[in-house]
């Protein structure tokens, strides 16, 4: 199989986001049967992660036969730019955010010189304006629905120039989402749930689930024979859900929780916090903000629970998978855990409201024999159904189908 696949960001380090752990891993396992040639926009986001593009682009090249960087920067009149084309057009925002004349023409070249059997787009509005001059495969990656994803948004907004926003971004990617989805042999999403919301928007599309993962060979499992009382969370600060759920847990969780346990510590780990998280952090000594770290495994290792207060967004949350991989009990919102398939009170504990979440923390903390239980079933249960060579199998098998079928269909 000859493979294009073409990211909307740097796929470096293995580490990172949610979006760069799947889609490496996925892009690693199709590599070892098949050859791809990748092509990545570089935002300046990636150039935070990968200081380095060369040490990159040699990673890459490890699992990739050809790989292309498309430099791509934003600057604050483009934004501005796009905005006002976003409403003149109704064409969504985002969409005009990673269009790329310069992308197109290294995808038509790559087509014009090679035998591809099939295109991978990552990510919704990368090739969709050159959709109908492709005669390969072409699949569609959504790491969530977008559409749902920004109506969530609007509920949990008070500005209401933002509310406005996000409703009228969420109408037009659903109109986009409806037109050309159904230009794909095949969309990829991570969960059932995800399966249903899209045939919701459209019926006469090719859906197939490939759940996220997690490399169970990197997050190893480590026993907490001792019990403290010690919470994490992990995710990016500048991605709206993560940076919610922080000012939400400060807001209607942590004042009470400290109360019932004065000693009681927090650690976050996330890069580029808002300032309303920083300012929220520096009002505790017992809370440390972390910013990013390569290597989050450590910290994780010294904690007693992981928290995951999420109150929007979509997709599925890599940052649980990671935790029970790793042998931390986690408490979540039900949100959070949307798409895994985890019980609570056997994989993890559920707590949806301020009053439910304290609950299931201090059951955590007043109980470690249930807490090293939940640990262990957590860690079996991603094994058994996350692992990335479980999925990278799954994955690779449906684009090896997709291609010899001769008809685009599985």
């Amino acid at each position: 199989m000859q493979i294009l696949w073409i990211s909307h960001f740097l796929l470096y380090p293995d580490t990172g986001y949610g979006a760069l752990q799947r889609s490496k891993n996925l892009l690693k396992c199709l590599g070892t049967k098949s050859e791809v040639i990748l092509i990545c926009l570089v935002r300046e986001y990636d150039r935070q992660l990968a200081p380095s593009i060369e040490v990159a682009y040699k990673d890459l090249k490890n699992y990739c036969t050809e790989v292309y960087f498309i430099q791509h920067k934003v600057k604050a009149s483009h934004k501005i730019k796009f905005l006002f084309k976003n409403v003149l057009t109704g064409t969504p925002y985002s969409v005009f955010l990673y269009r790329s004349k310069e992308l197109l023409a290294v995808v038509k070249s790559i087509l014009s010189n090679n035998k591809i059997d099939l295109i991978h787009a990552d990510t919704i509005g990368l090739i969709e304006q050159s959709i109908k001059e492709i005669e390969s495969v072409k699949v569609l990656n959504h790491h969530d629905i977008e559409s749902h994803k920004m109506s969530r948004r609007t509920k949990t907004e008070t500005n209401i120039l933002k509310k406005l926003f996000y409703y009228y971004e969420s109408y037009c990617i659903k109109k986009y989402e409806k037109r050309y989805c159904k230009e794909y042999d095949l969309n990829i999403v991570v969960s059932e749930v995800d399966k249903s919301r899209l045939q919701e928007i459209e019926q006469d599309i090719k859906i197939e689930v490939v759940a996220n993962g997690v490399d169970c060979d990197y997050f190893q499992f480590s026993s907490r024979e001792n019990s403290n009382e010690e919470l994490i969370f992990t995710g990016t600060l500048d991605y709206y859900p993560n940076s919610h759920a922080i000012i939400y847990f400060f807001s209607d969780v942590w004042p009470f929780l400290k109360k019932k346990y004065p000693d009681m510590k927090l650690t976050i780990i996330g890069k580029n916090p808002p300032i309303t998280v920083v300012d929220l952090v520096n009002k505790y000594k017992d809370v440390t903000l972390c910013g990013y770290v390569p290597d989050v495994r450590p910290y994780i290792k010294n904690a007693s629970i992981y928290i995951c207060p999420i109150q929007d967004g979509g997709g599925t949350r890599l940052k649980i998978l990671d935790a029970l991989a790793q042998g931390i009990p986690v408490v979540s919102t039900e949100m959070g855990a949307e798409g895994l398939h985890l019980d609570d009170g056997i994989h993890l504990l559920i707590g949806n409201t301020p009053d439910e979440f304290l609950e299931k923390i201090s059951i955590l903390i007043d109980n470690p024999a249930l807490s090293k239980t939940i640990s262990t079933n957590g860690r079996m249960f991603v094994e058994k159904n996350y692992s990335y060579s479980v999925i990278g199998e799954k994955f690779t098998s449906i684009y090896k189908a997709l291609i010899e079928s001769g008809k685009r269909s599985i």
